[in-house]
């Protein structure tokens, strides 16, 4: 069974943690445009080098007077390199062109410095070539020692060879000692550029895989049990988007120092994405132990982080993923891991999941279901149902609900709860809430023309629809091309979704109720909703969760919720809508607490239009209109 912690006290028996962030962080925390001065300033060391050999230049077409002029012209070049303003260093053109200069100018320098022969151009570009390559601070020093012997053994064959002591080459020894260190730094920030985060100084994306690889091929020879996390940071979105990207990296470079302090030095983290680390487990000890370390990290990351005079907190989703032999290569041992991770955020985040096989499975049907739900869009394969609400004292239908379902060809009608959790994720659900306010307003149209003209319709509003910019000005729409008073509408939101940005939900709440439309929290009870924040919000109606109105009959605690949401409402001149309701004795118990409306299966399921226009001819009595009763 995968295993789950929502939270998680510091756990015992992990191993050593490993002091700081790799050595490389700090080199890589300065930002790009600093090691580009230093990459001009050394540029501008090997120039002024190069000039001096001038002075030795036995070239008869250069006087003393043109030896002066262009080694001054040289460090007025260097001079300007180094003072140049950022927007031309900073520019992606800029290292190409330095580099063309900068060849340019070597070839003319070696070539004025003397009568060398080839051997002596093909020792300095050697030379240069294998000091490049070395990758360790032994072989650099090697290699370094060897620059003396390789050029003194081409000097002295230029010498045999043209029976000419050449003094003045002996310059190029220290040259091609600046040269090698200059393009071994180069060398050496390009690979760290390749395979560290500049933000972090974490092993990326292409360097962690590498790792990955190497390790599974040990594990495959019997070195240890190994495991991969995947860890993804809940809402850092918003962070950047609300405090801007500087505080996100400073959150992103703190985040990793936490990390590194819960591992073993062994242990590798890395940075994947933008909101994205992973760490590689190496020998692990007991079954347990990678869940015990995901207990451990989400322990760490609880407390807040103080950026920029904020208190921020951070959560994390973590998928584990288990390395064996046979678990496949880094490509797909990332994968299992953030399938894990995508079951630990469904489950509320701030959590971490073990990878299973079944897991795979499942994230496979969802890809499917989510393609086939983009098509239903394209096809109109989205329907409404509707489900009448009744004033209690008279039992005649004054509105209807409008409920999403999918009438899908292969697989019949599909519940809501198939698949509006995917659309949600996915973002697919504002086209979703806009094809059923569409349908909605049209039928309900049909029935005003019908007779039924004080019926309303109520349209369940999500959090990202209501996070639109443009809502307002498309519901309007949508009521003017159909004709529907805007009275007759009433949108419902739920108390999460209003309590997310309780103040930009004002504001739109405002907006819509500028327009006449009415509004209403579903589900009262269940969330979080502050009642100074309720008292603002322009709301017309309160509905009961169906919990509160199941358990009524049972529990004395259901029936005191209830009869405080109804002494709520009547202070703040509400009115309540019961959902749930499914039997005569809680229609009784709602009266008599003094609830008005109910909603549910004792008067009818959910139903499609014409099912429901059938309801409206018959229900009880045939009258064709319906009485309006606060």
């Amino acid at each position: 069974m995968p295993t789950q912690s929502k939270t998680a006290d510091s756990p015992k028996g992990f191993l050593t943690t490993q002091p700081s962030l790799p050595d490389v962080a700090g080199e890589l925390f300065q930002p790009v445009a600093h090691l580009r001065a230093n990459f001009i300033q050394l540029q501008a060391l090997v120039t002024v080098v190069l000039s001096y050999q001038l002075l030795f230049s036995p070239n008869a077409l250069i006087t003393r007077e043109l030896q002066m002029i262009l080694i001054f012209g040289m460090l007025l070049v260097c001079g300007t390199l180094i003072i140049l303003p950022a927007r031309f260093i900073s520019a992606d053109w800029f290292p190409g062109a330095l580099a063309v200069l900068d060849t340019g100018i070597t070839s003319i320098l070696i070539y004025f410095s003397g009568s060398a022969g080839s051997d002596l151009y093909l020792a300095y570009f050697v030379i240069i070539l294998i000091v490049t390559a070395s990758r360790t601070a032994t072989q650099m020093a090697v290699f370094l020692t060897l620059v003396t012997a390789i050029y003194g053994w081409a000097l002295y064959r230029e010498i045999n060879h043209t029976g000419v002591v050449l003094e003045h080459h002996l310059i190029r020894i220290p040259l091609l000692l600046v040269m090698a260190i200059f393009y071994r730094r180069t060398a050496e920030s390009l690979r760290l550029f390749a395979n560290y985060d500049p933000v972090t100084g974490l092993p990326n994306r292409r360097q962690f895989v590498r790792l990955v690889n190497q390790r599974v091929g040990m594990t495959a020879a019997g070195d240890g049990q190994k495991a991969l996390l995947l860890l993804d940071l809940d809402g850092f979105k918003l962070i950047n988007e609300t405090l801007g990207h500087v505080v996100g990296d400073q959150l992103l470079q703190a985040v990793a120092t936490r990390l590194g302090e819960c591992l073993r030095t062994k242990d590798t983290i890395a940075r994947l994405g933008a909101d994205e680390f992973a760490v590689l487990l190496d020998n692990l000890g007991p079954p347990d132990a990678s869940a015990r370390l995901a207990e451990r990290i989400l322990h760490a990351l609880a407390p807040p982080f103080v950026l920029a005079g904020h208190e921020i907190f951070v959560t994390a989703s973590i998928g584990i993923a288990m390395i064996s032999g046979d678990s496949g290569d880094a490509g797909s041992l990332i994968k299992n891991a953030d399938t894990a991770m995508s079951r630990a955020k469904e489950r509320g985040k701030n959590s971490f999941e073990i990878y299973s096989p079944g897991m795979n499975a499942r994230a496979y049907e969802r890809l499917v279901l989510e393609s086939r739900l983009h098509k239903a869009l394209a096809r109109n394969e989205i329907v409404v149902y509707y489900q009448p609400q009744v004033h209690l004292a008279t039992r005649s239908i004054v509105g209807v609900e409008a409920l999403a379902r999918w009438q899908d060809p292969q697989s019949g009608l599909i519940m809501p709860d198939k698949f509006i959790p995917l659309a949600e994720e996915t973002g697919l659900i504002v086209q979703i809430g806009e094809a059923v306010l569409r349908q909605a307003c049209q039928q309900l149209k049909h029935w005003h023309q019908a007779g039924y003209t004080s019926l309303t319709v109520s349209v369940n509003l999500s959090v990202k629809q209501l996070k639109q910019p443009r809502l307002a000005e498309r519901i309007a729409e949508v009521l003017a091309k159909t004709g529907v008073p805007p009275g007759s509408l009433e949108l419902e939101l739920t108390e999460t979704s209003v309590m997310q940005d309780a103040e930009a939900a004002l504001r739109m709440l405002g907006e819509l109720k500028r327009m006449g439309v009415r509004l209403s929290i579903d589900d009262f009870g269940t969330g979080y909703s502050s009642l100074v924040y309720l008292k603002r919000f322009p709301i017309d109606t309160l509905k009961v969760d169906r919990a509160f109105t199941q358990d009524m009959i049972t529990s004395a605690d259901a029936q005191a919720i209830i009869a405080a949401i109804l002494a709520m409402a009547e202070a703040l001149k509400l009115q309540v809508i019961a959902e749930g309701v499914e039997t005569e004795a809680q229609i009784t118990l709602l009266q008599e607490r003094g609830c008005s409306h109910g909603q549910g299966y004792f008067f009818s399921k959910p139903v499609p239009a014409a099912k429901m226009t059938e309801l409206l001819q018959t229900w009880p009595s045939g009258a064709r209109k319906t009485l309006s009763i606060d």
